[in-house]
């Protein structure tokens, strides 16, 4: 963790973009959830080739969404930072029950574990 980093974030979820982030917190703060992917819109699998274009699934990419809305929209989080990425933080979650919110999205397949940045970050194992 970098020296600029900021202490931990408290975050009144009011927007989730997909299931890795960026959560919008009713402060301003802009939050990737640390250690894992989850699929993106417009790039989700299976692309296919056509004619005019790449066409993709964004079926999986709404699902993960769903999940990780279901999980933070409208409660507190406790995020510690651990890095930056773009303009948004890369924290480590609690949910209001004390559960890890990357562990969370794991559990209920609305993301994978990102090995590099689960260890880099120091994720630690999920119960």
């Amino acid at each position: 963790m970098t020296a600029d980093l900021p202490p931990a974030i408290i975050c009144q979820v009011v927007k989730v973009h997909d299931g890795d982030g960026p959560i919008h917190c009713a402060n301003g703060a802009k939050i990737r959830v640390a250690g894992v992917q989850a699929p993106d819109f417009a790039s989700a699998e299976p692309c296919r080739k056509r004619r005019r274009g790449y066409v993709c699934d964004d079926r999986k990419a709404l699902a993960s969404k769903r999940v990780a809305e279901r999980l933070t929209l409208g409660k507190r989080l406790v995020c510690q930072p651990v890095d930056r990425s773009y303009q948004r933080v890369v924290a480590r979650c609690a949910l209001p029950n004390g559960n890890s919110l990357s562990c969370s999205l794991l559990a209920r397949g609305a993301a994978t574990k990102w090995q590099t940045y689960w260890t880099r970050y120091r994720m630690g194992g999920c119960a």
